[in-house]
This record gives structure tokens, sequence and C-alpha cells, in this order.
């Protein structure tokens, strides 16, 4: 059926119904259209609840959708056939407008497939705090065509599910702790005994890191301001701001207090007396 035919249905019932018949036709289709909106409305808020406890977020929002949808097309169904259009008809356009649709329209139907394969696998939920490629914020919602993203600096990110899917996604707060590596240099005249046991004393102290799995001290490398040391610390998820910068803070007052010192970039100017002595003449 082409969209011809479903205007010439259309054309066809208008012009055999009186206009008396044709105001009742229609006033009691949009009542019963009503009635199904508002049904399936309550069958939405209803399974929500019941789902809420049960499933994810994002599975939960799916099925919310699908109940909406469905509830749509019945209204729709429902209308054209109280007014007596042949609704085969409807359906038969409406599948030549879905191929024509489904062709202009390769990528959002790519991202609704990825969608289906994110909400299946659920690499992260709603609230999580994930970073895709140079992106990084906290899921608002996982929908089937894209996930929206709120950054860290309050700004709204829309990202199709296509891309999500072909990138690398890393979720941050998928598991309760997270470990903390603090990298920083040390003089070649420190003490690394001293510099370690001044390290522990720290996180042991520190409210926000964890005894278990107990902080590491490592060595890394030697370089040319200093020794690079990587100290490792494991904290709850929910603060990293707060475990990071009040390590930081206490190490650097620490190492005063120690007389450590952590290098700086350092210049070695040599003048000979002769050159001196010439430019003071």
């Amino acid at each position: 059926m082409h969209i011809s035919e479903l205007l010439d249905a259309v054309i066809r019932t208008i012009d055999s119904a009186g206009p008396f018949d044709l105001v009742i036709r229609i006033i009691s289709a949009l009542t019963m259209v009503f009635v199904i909106v508002i049904t399936f409305n309550l069958i939405q808020l209803i399974m929500g609840k019941l789902l809420k406890n049960r499933l994810s977020p994002q599975r939960t929002f799916m099925v919310r959708k699908i109940i909406k949808y469905t509830g749509f097309v019945m209204g729709m169904l429902f209308l054209f056939k109280s007014m007596g259009i042949d609704t085969s008809a409807l359906l038969g356009a409406a599948g030549v407008v879905g191929i024509a649709v489904g062709f202009a329209a390769q990528t959002t139907v790519s991202s609704f497939i990825s969608g289906l394969f994110l909400l299946s696998e659920k690499p992260f939920q709603v609230g999580d705090a994930i970073m895709v490629d140079t992106i990084l914020g906290v899921v608002l919602s996982v929908d089937l065509l894209s996930v929206k993203i709120r950054t860290f600096d309050n700004l709204y990110v829309r990202i199709p599910n296509e891309t999500i899917f072909k990138s690398n996604v890393t979720t941050l707060t998928r598991f309760p702790i997270r470990r903390l590596d603090l990298a920083f240099s040390v003089t070649y005249q420190a003490d690394l005994e001293q510099v370690r046991t001044v390290l522990m004393d720290i996180a042991a102290r520190n409210p926000y890191v964890l005894d278990n799995p107990a902080p590491l001290f490592r060595v890394d490398q030697f370089d040319r301001a200093g020794v690079v040391i990587i100290f490792n610390v494991w904290f709850d998820k929910n603060y990293l701001l707060e475990t990071k910068t009040s390590m930081f803070m206490t190490i650097k007052k620490r190492f005063d207090e120690e007389h450590i010192e952590l290098p700086y970039q350092k210049v070695d100017i040599k003048v000979s007396s002769r050159e001196y002595n010439e430019e003071h003449k």
C-alpha cells in the first residue's frame, strides 16, 4: 500500500459519512484515544514502581518507553478504525515509510541497535561517573539513541550510542573503592627509608585512606631531577577530591618538617673571573 492509497481511504470515509455522523465518530474516537493514553501512562507509573528495585534504571526506562509507544500506536490504530479507515493501508504505508527512513537514517538505526547492546551489557548505570575518550562526567540517562552526561564543570553532553559502542569507556565508579597514584620526586640527597616511613604515617593518619588494601611505596625511576616515587593509596570512590587534596597538602607539610626536599628546576651559570673583570672595567 502507498501513502496515496491511505489518503484516498481517508477521503472516501469522510465523503461517505454525514457531517453529524462524522463529528460523532471523531469525538468518540478521540475520547477512546484519550482513555488509552491515560491507561498506558498509569501502566507506565505502576510498572516503574514495581520494577524500581528489581531492574536497573536503564531497563526500567526501556520498559516504560515500550509501554508508552505501544499505547501511542494502539491509540492511532483505534482512531483510524473508529473512523472506518482500513488500517491495512496505514500499515502498508508505514512499511514503505519505514524502509525509506531506514535508508535515510542509518546512523540513527545503528545508535538504536548499539543502545540495545548497552542496555543488555550494562557497562555503566545512571549515576556512574564515566570517561568516554576525553569526556568525563556523570551519567544522567541511558536512552535508546544516546547517553546523556553531566560533566564535572556542569555541562550537558549528549553522546550517540554508536559512538560509545565504538569507544573505550572507563567506568570510574563501577567498584566501591579506587586507587590513587601519587607521583612525585625527591632529591638524591633524601633518605628513601625516611621518605617511606613518613608517607606510610601520612596514609595511616588520613581519614579517607583505607587500611585494606594497604598503601604501597614504590621507587619508580632515577631521572635528571631526582628519584621518582610512586605512592599508591586506596579510598572510597565517593571521596576522590578529598583524598587527593588532603594527601598532597599533608605530604608538603610533613616534607617541610622532616627537611625532605622536593627537587625543582635549577639553572647553573658559570662565569669565569676573566670575563667578570672585563665586563666591570
